[in-house]
C-alpha cells in the first residue's frame, strides 16, 4: 500500500509539471510575458532617461534596468533609487504595474491549478 502511494504522489507531481509546462507554452502566457517585460523595459529606458544625469547611482543602462526589474518585482533591494520626482512618480507606476502583472501570472497559475484539480477528481 506504501509504494501505491508513493506511485501515485510521482504521478500528480508529473501531472502537475505537465500542465506547468502547458501553461507556460499557452499563448495567453507567452504574450503576457513578452508584454510585461517589454512594459518594464519601457519604464528602465525612461527612468535611465531622467535619471542619468541626475544620480550618481546610475553609470549605465544595466543599472536602470537592474532598478526596473527589481521595483516591478517590488524587491526593491534600495541600492539604487530615484532622486528626482520624475522618478519617483516612474517608480511608482512601476510598482503598480508590476503587481498588477504579478497577480496576472498568478491568476494564470491558479485557474490551471484548479481546473486540473477538478479534473484529476473524476
Amino acid at each position: 500500500m506504501d509504494t501505491q502511494k508513493k506511485l501515485n504522489h510521482i504521478l500528480i507531481l508529473k501531472y502537475f509539471v505537465l500542465e506547468m509546462l502547458i501553461l507556460i507554452k499557452s499563448p495567453v502566457f507567452i504574450v503576457l510575458t513578452i508584454f510585461g517585460n517589454s512594459l518594464i523595459g519601457l519604464f528602465c529606458l525612461i527612468f535611465y532617461m531622467i535619471e542619468s544625469e541626475v544620480n550618481p547611482k546610475i553609470h549605465s543602462f544595466i543599472d536602470a534596468l537592474w532598478w526596473g526589474f527589481s521595483t516591478a518585482t517590488t524587491t526593491g533591494y534600495g541600492d539604487i533609487t530615484p532622486v528626482s520626482i520624475q522618478g519617483k512618480i516612474l517608480g511608482i507606476l512601476l510598482m503598480l504595474t508590476g503587481m498588477a502583472l504579478f497577480a496576472m501570472f498568478t491568476a494564470l497559475f491558479a485557474e490551471k491549478i484548479l481546473t486540473s484539480s477538478k479534473r484529476s477528481k473524476f
